[in-house]
């Protein structure tokens, strides 16, 4: 298969990816198919989903991953990659978020 149109890395298929693309933030001015910004600001392109070495590469987040009837595709969340394992990670001390045109590594503190 074409590895740009394999969007299922992670056990999600496409149905639920693109549901859960489409509940990320849309930008004036660019293309919402391909280009939006995650809940925390970062960059996600759609064509980068589940690839960590792009700057614009995102993952689904499932916050109630371990809780009684979790996993409902409302919960899931469409986060840059780096957010992600910051996410699975439980830090909280940094994000990456955009800067202007850019992705950039936010510390909070």
């Amino acid at each position: 298969m074409d590895d740009a149109t394999d969007w299922s890395p992670a056990g999600y298929d496409r149905e639920v990816i693109d549901r859960v693309w489409n509940q990320a933030g849309e930008i004036i001015g660019n293309d919402p198919a391909l280009w939006r910004k995650d809940e925390c600001g970062a960059w996600i392109y759609r064509l980068d989903y589940g690839r960590r070495h792009s700057d614009f590469g995102w993952e689904i987040h499932d916050p109630t991953v371990g809780l009684l009837g979790g996993g409902a595709v409302l919960s899931l969340r469409p986060l840059h990659w780096q957010n992600y394992l910051d996410r699975l990670a439980t830090q909280t001390q940094s994000r990456v978020t955009a800067d202007g045109l850019r992705n950039t590594r936010q510390l909070f503190g």
